[in-house]
């Protein structure tokens, strides 16, 4: 499950993004759940579809 607010990493770029929200975008003619998110080094944002966001980034774990 994708949470709201939290650091993930990308896959193959190793950079850190913050998720903003959800939405919903057209993906062959049928509405899809995505997340709305931003690169944590400028404000730009960026939206995929929940699937394919679980396919390339993994949430940032902080060491304690």
């Amino acid at each position: 499950m994708i949470e709201l607010n939290k650091t993930y990493i990308h896959y193959k770029n190793n950079k850190s993004y913050t998720t903003i929200n959800f939405c919903k975008i057209q993906e062959n003619d049928i509405w899809t759940k995505a997340v709305i998110y931003k690169p944590n080094d400028c404000e730009e944002l960026f939206v995929r579809t929940n699937k394919e966001f679980n396919e390339k980034f993994k949430i940032k774990v902080t060491k304690m």
